[in-house]
């Protein structure tokens, strides 16, 4: 079946022009080589989004975007790889493969669409509740008190279950819905006299997966002053998963996608009062454990998040953990503090739009959050809270992915902390050589920024030739790899790139490579294929870009060495003697590479 599939994803790969495939989502006009049209995923007046047809890739100089076909497909109707894949076929009319499904497949498969049948029926069941029935008016002005506009009701499909125990039950048997079937998909519970809804005056909410199908239900109590739950969800099954779940993204997606940002609240009353308030780029986690799965989905779609979780404590906390996730999944994330403890469903409705919107804009960086909270966590005023607080914040510094972001939060931490920010320092080295990172991160000093922009684009040259030539890397490589990548991304695509120098010497650089990189190193690995690197002598051009980058590398090394007879001679400590010694042999180096 493997070698099906590869062949099947091969066809389609050869036979999708990437061209006519974007055409049909964004008006293209050829200019030069490439064709440039706005951008489907950022707002734009001015194109600058570029397909390539000899590169068989877009890329947008705007937000950063790019990739292959696939990679377009996914991004464009929110979907996975295996999906893209399935929508270019039928788009060309090449036959999906299929193996022969088992038994408990095709059953599973049936049931799955049934129960989605069934929550699509109890979704018009509710609505039809909340528009027609005399309960249904107590709940529309409870929605109308909240600010929820019939617009919004109809956005989000939202309804009303009557508090009646069989009401549900009733009418979607009259539909072809066995009591078996409602009760699998967490609809309706067992009982000793048969099933009964499991919904009853409540306020319904759809909650629906990323392609629009309604996967499980929210229910709000309509109930004053009883000890019913206030909130009840449709129970964990392998239909409904939370973890795998945004409320919202479906009714989001387009904005988000825009904007290139999404906030994430708690729970989807918040989301829907952001979207009632016009803030429709807000989806709900539905809970605080915000999840890597839930990471990857807005990764796909978005370079930005932004949390907003409630100000209690449990919020602030989940908002720590939560930032980590998102930074994993190659999110840039910032922290929205709501005041006074209210969550952004009382704050939009008391305050307003503009009010929130303000908040959006100041919210903290992720990881300064992170530091601030882990602070406040601890008893800072002696130097053991201090020491704790350092040890507790540092894990946080290596989800960084350069050593200038490290730098500048290690200042920020030593302002906070009123400490040394070389002792600070000194421990981030000793846990990043624990974990195994390669560490550049040093005191951060003024006198210590230079810039790089050589090296940086002496590295995008080198990864343009060689990804066009792999052989040439077999030729370089133990060059290459002695003057090193400064960029973790280019470090990342040049890793792809010799990992496919194995399997395929002789072959071109395959799109799925796109596909094996985080979304920073994919964009950039785009960016740099877009580039068209001055024609001549490659091998001259390889060693010209090894030179560049070892003379970044050994400035560096200078730089730090020089740095360490600074600090050791301010603290009179004789080995400020050894770095200089070591600071002029490098500087000799220096000058011998040309």
């Amino acid at each position: 079946m493997s070698s099906m599939f590869d062949d099947f994803k091969e066809q389609v790969r050869s036979q999708a022009n990437i061209v006519e495939i974007v055409s049909e989502y964004v008006p293209l006009k050829k200019r030069g080589s490439s064709y440039w049209g706005c951008c489907p995923f950022h707002g734009e007046k001015t194109p600058s989004f570029s397909v390539s047809p000899d590169k068989n890739f877009f890329y947008c100089f705007g937000c950063h975007a790019g990739g292959d076909v696939f990679t377009f497909i996914m991004k464009e109707e929110n979907c996975t790889f295996q999906e893209a894949l399935k929508i270019l076929a039928n788009k060309l009319g090449i036959p999906i493969p299929e193996r022969e499904k088992t038994k408990q497949e095709i059953e599973r498969e049936k049931e799955a669409k049934e129960i989605i049948a069934a929550n699509e029926l109890a979704t018009r069941f509710y609505q039809a509740c909340l528009a027609k029935s005399e309960y249904g008016k107590i709940a529309q002005r409870y929605l109308a008190g909240r600010g929820i506009t019939p617009a919004i009701i109809e956005k989000f499909s939202i309804g009303v279950s009557l508090p009646v125990y069989t009401s549900l039950v009733k009418a979607l048997g009259k539909r072809g819905c066995k009591p078996e079937l409602l009760i699998k998909a967490g609809l309706a519970v067992r009982g000793r006299n048969g099933a009964y809804d499991k919904f009853r005056g409540r306020v319904m909410i759809p909650i629906e997966d990323a392609r629009g199908h309604v996967v499980g239900f929210g229910g709000r109590t309509l109930e004053q002053n009883t000890d019913t739950a206030k909130y009840m969800n449709t129970a964990e099954t392998e239909w409904f998963n939370k973890r795998t779940l945004l409320f919202g993204l479906h009714a989001a997606f387009k904005e988000i996608k825009k904007r290139r940002q999404a906030i994430i609240v708690e729970g989807y009353m918040d989301a829907i009062s952001l979207h009632a308030a016009g803030i429709d780029w807000a989806v709900a986690s539905m809970g605080t454990a915000f999840s890597a799965e839930q990471a990857k989905l807005l990764a796909r779609v978005c370079d930005e998040v932004v949390f907003s979780y409630d100000s209690d404590e449990a919020g602030l906390r989940a908002d720590v953990r939560a930032v980590s996730i998102a930074r994993g999944a190659g999110l840039k994330v910032r922290v929205l503090a709501v005041p006074d403890g209210k969550d952004p469903d009382e704050f939009v409705r008391k305050h307003g739009t503009d009010a929130y919107l303000e908040l959006i804009k100041n919210a903290s960086d992720g990881i300064d959050f992170q530091m601030r909270q882990t602070i406040a966590q601890n008893n800072v005023s002696n130097l053991a809270g201090k020491v704790e607080a350092v040890s507790n914040i540092l894990p946080f510094l290596l989800e960084c992915k350069n050593d200038i972001e490290v730098a500048g939060h290690i200042r920020r931490l030593a302002q906070l902390l009123t400490i040394d920010e070389s002792l600070i320092v000194s421990e981030y080295r000793k846990l990043a050589r624990k974990n195994g990172r390669r560490v550049q991160a040093q005191v951060p000093q003024p006198q210590a920024v230079r810039v790089k922009g050589a090296e940086d684009e002496a590295e995008r040259q080198l990864l343009n030739i060689l990804a066009k030539n792999l052989r040439l890397l077999l030729l370089y490589r133990d060059k290459i790899e002695q003057a090193g990548f400064q960029s973790p991304e280019h470090e990342e695509i040049y890793t792809a790139l010799a990992e496919q120098l194995v399997k395929s010497p002789d072959g071109d650089v395959p799109a799925e490579l796109f596909r094996s990189l985080n979304p920073q190193a994919a964009a950039e690995f785009a960016a740099i294929m877009a580039k068209n690197v001055q024609p001549g002598d490659e091998e001259k051009l390889i060693a010209d870009c090894i030179r560049t980058m070892n003379k970044g590398r050994l400035e560096a090394l200078y730089e730090k060495h020089r740095m360490l007879a600074d600090e050791y001679e301010r603290l009179g400590d004789s080995r400020f003697l050894q770095e200089l010694a070591e600071s002029q042999k490098i500087k000799d180096a220096i000058k011998n590479l040309y």
